[in-house]
């Protein structure tokens, strides 16, 4: 479907035991072995480049009544998966090797999908041999012909696979269209300047039935983490695409072989080539085949007989009225509008639908993305740019024949909106009207037909195969072919995998201290601060997709000053998504608190001494943050503020522990003291009493450790001035016998 003259949505009508565990293990060995000496990815490679294994070298076809999966490797895994295709679909064999058992066999073939040129395997009883050998001899360089490509500037890159073509149909061209970025100065453009020129939300989609490899998985551009899910485009069919998948299907490499390469063709009308005959073979298939419509009133045509006109001789009309050719105009239609089914008429040309009675537009023009993008299209066809009852402008009536009242008018007047608006423009292949890259002019990166990022090589082989079954591929088409500079010695590779490329964290939260900015899935640096007697702290982390793990995560030893931290969330698909946590931990001070302030006391039996406020067991919720608050006499004007070990504000029934301050502050907001909690027994001031509380009296006893003076005092449970082994045993008594430590 399309979106608006601009952005133009292309909307296909598609596309054990101990010791056998051993035996397994050695057998996963060997088969991993075989996996790597094997593996190459499924791109355009050379075929001489195969993996090892036995020769094959023959032409089969696929032959399961269901579809037959590529694989990356010779494995059985939705991370190897490229893609599904039908019964019926022609490969290329070129070597047969050992891989996953199934069906009881672990006999593979490596081979190319012919249609869409890529690489891969397939199980071997999914496929059928003929006798019919790959053709894998290289060309004899032709002086002439190497000439003609240094004239036009080809890399390296592309020739091998151009000598290839040349060799077999010497009467093809081919035109060097060197692309130019549209920054200053208009450099040579590079892929991945095109990639990013063309990766924006909306321009370039995928069936959302497509590999996830092939989706997006930027939330900018349309996909939500936190349910998984995407935006969809026309009727919900369609998401974003990948920057994979978009580098695939910029670079030319990709698709120089004589069935993917027709989406270079120059699309000008080529009587010699474009006969009546290739157009009806074209038809074949479809709702148009060997069917003849009235000739309406105002359709100007001299072909036809008795009131009728067939689908074949519209089309040549619409060749010679917009010097477009005919065949991309047959294959563009039966993509947009589908072939037809079970006897019925696609809708956007029936002419039945209400309000668009006889009203017909067979290129889906105008029919941009909403809940129904064929109403759209509609009208367009009846109303023109203006879409409302005043309908078409008299130069859109003359132009493009609007409005399209019968299919002769739809067909021709379509096919003068595309000639004049795309080919006329320079955008004289598919692949140019789907990736408008020439930088010079205005309109760059923008102005598109369609946003199937597939659509240029759909197209193109649909075309190969009229040609050849027209009989006319040896006739002298032009071919012009993109050039990009600084690109990378392989083409760039087909998106592999049907795995989860969700890593965002759902959450990060430390045991002490808070995270500054607040955490956001989408934030990937954050700092904190602990007080300089947290000398360890715990980070945790949630993820949004089930699929996501996590590495990193745990207890963290801190030294004093600056502590790096990097969480990383790790994707169903490898891909790895990097939070840092930068934790400042202060400096330890081992002075003594000073004397309390003037005039402040305590009540509810709480102790105010040196500094210090005791009687707060946990286990009768005396350390809570708001019953202490509550419980100090503090003089007129007064306020009192209680923070955690790590230096947070708290309140209300919030626990605190051994080390948390009380900060006073006179009615002008100035400083009045400081008092510090202290749980005799809670030493690592967590506001319980347990093994980690014993872990810190025995680094004092043997490593002769020191923290804050509230923790100091805290270590001395039994309050005789010394840390030892009866301070242990009055913590292992609170804590097996349920003892309480005294604290007043």
């Amino acid at each position: 479907m399309r979106t608006d003259q601009q952005h133009k949505r292309y909307f296909p009508f598609v596309c054990r035991h101990v010791t056998k565990r051993r035996v397994r293990l050695v057998q996963v060995f060997f088969l991993a072995l075989i996996l790597i000496l094997t593996a190459l990815p499924p791109t355009q490679v050379d075929a001489a480049a195969t993996p090892a294994g036995t020769a094959v070298n023959k032409i089969g076809q696929l032959n399961s009544v269901n579809t037959s999966a590529l694989r990356s490797q010779p494995y059985i895994n939705d991370g190897t998966l490229i893609e599904r295709y039908s019964q019926g679909t022609r490969v290329e064999v070129f070597t047969e090797v050992t891989g996953e058992v199934w069906n009881g066999s672990d006999r593979w073939y490596y081979v190319r999908i012919v249609a869409r040129n890529l690489y891969g395997y397939i199980h071997k009883n999914l496929v059928t041999l003929s006798g019919d050998a790959v053709d894998l001899s290289v060309p004899e360089l032709d002086p002439a012909f190497e000439a003609a490509l240094d004239a036009q500037g080809f890399p390296e890159s592309y020739r091998p696979a151009l000598r290839k073509l040349h060799a077999k149909y010497p009467g093809w061209s081919f035109v060097a269209f060197h692309a130019q970025d549209n920054t200053a100065g208009n450099p040579l453009l590079t892929l991945s300047r095109a990639v990013e020129a063309e990766y924006r939300p909306g321009v370039n989609l995928v069936p959302l039935t497509r590999n996830r490899s092939h989706r997006t998985y930027d939330s900018s551009h349309g996909y939500y983490y936190t349910t998984d899910q995407w935006k969809a485009y026309d009727a919900g069919s369609w998401v974003g695409a990948s920057k994979e998948i978009l580098a695939y299907c910029l670079d030319p490499r990709n698709f120089l072989t004589e069935e993917t390469i027709f989406q270079f063709e120059c699309l000008s009308y080529l009587p010699e080539v474009h006969t009546l005959e290739a157009v009806q073979d074209a038809l074949a298939g479809s709702f148009m085949a060997n069917t003849s419509v009235p000739v309406g009133p105002e359709d100007e045509t001299s072909r036809g007989q008795n009131g009728t006109i067939t689908y074949a001789e519209i089309f040549m009309d619409a060749a010679e009225k917009s010097n477009v050719n005919p065949l991309f105009l047959v294959h563009r239609c039966r993509t947009e509008v589908g072939n037809g089914k079970e006897g019925k008429l696609p809708v956007a040309v029936s002419g039945t639908v209400s309000g668009y009675e006889s009203i017909y537009n067979f290129y889906n023009i105008g029919a941009y993305a909403s809940d129904n993008p064929v109403i759209k299209g509609l009208e367009y066809a009846k109303f023109g740019y203006s879409r409302d009852g005043s309908g078409p402008s008299s130069a859109e009536k003359t132009k493009y024949l609007l409005p399209w009242s019968s299919q002769w008018k739809a067909i021709v007047g379509g096919a003068k909106w595309i000639g004049s608006g795309y080919i006329e423009n320079g955008q004289d292949t598919s692949y140019l009207q789907k990736y408008w890259i020439n930088g010079l002019k205005s309109a760059a990166f923008s102005h598109q037909y369609m946003g199937n990022v597939y659509a240029p090589s759909n197209e193109s082989y649909q075309v190969y195969k009229s040609y050849q079954e027209a009989g006319i591929l040896n006739k002298p088409y032009v071919f012009n072919i993109p050039v990009l500079t600084g690109l990378p010695s392989e083409p760039a590779p087909y998106p592999v995998g049907d795995l989860s490329r969700n890593n965002y964290l759902k959450s990060i939260t430390l045991s002490k201290g808070s995270l500054s900015p607040a955490f956001h899935s989408e934030k990937y640096s954050y700092t904190a601060t602990v007080d300089g007697s947290v000398d360890s702290l715990t980070i945790s982390a949630t993820t949004h997709h089930a699929s996501c793990s996590i590495k990193n995560t745990g207890s963290k030893t801190l030294k004093t000053g600056l502590n790096t931290f990097t969480i990383t969330a790790v994707a169903q698909n490898g891909e790895e998504r990097v939070y840092t946590i930068n934790v400042t931990r202060k400096e330890s001070s081992s002075e003594p608190p000073s004397p309390p302030p003037d005039g402040i006391g305590a009540t509810n039996g709480y102790k105010l001494v040196d500094s210090y406020l005791t009687n707060a067991w946990p286990a009768d919720g005396r350390n809570k943050a708001g019953q202490i608050l509550s419980s100090l006499e503090l003089p007129e004007g007064h306020t009192a503020t209680a923070y955690d070990l790590a230096g947070n504000e708290v309140s209300g029934d919030t626990p605190l522990g051994t080390g948390a301050r009380l900060e006073i502050r006179k009615g002008d907001g100035s400083p009045a003291g400081t008092f510090w909690l202290v749980i005799y027994g809670d030493a690592n001031g967590d506001g319980i009493i347990n093994a980690i509380d014993l872990s810190y009296i025995i680094d004092s006893m043997v490593r002769g450790k020191s923290w804050t003076p509230a923790q100091n005092a805290a270590l001395d449970a039994n309050r005789d001035g010394t840390v030892n082994a009866i301070d242990l045993s009055y913590v292992i008594d609170s804590m097996v016998k349920g003892r309480p430590i005294k604290q007043d």
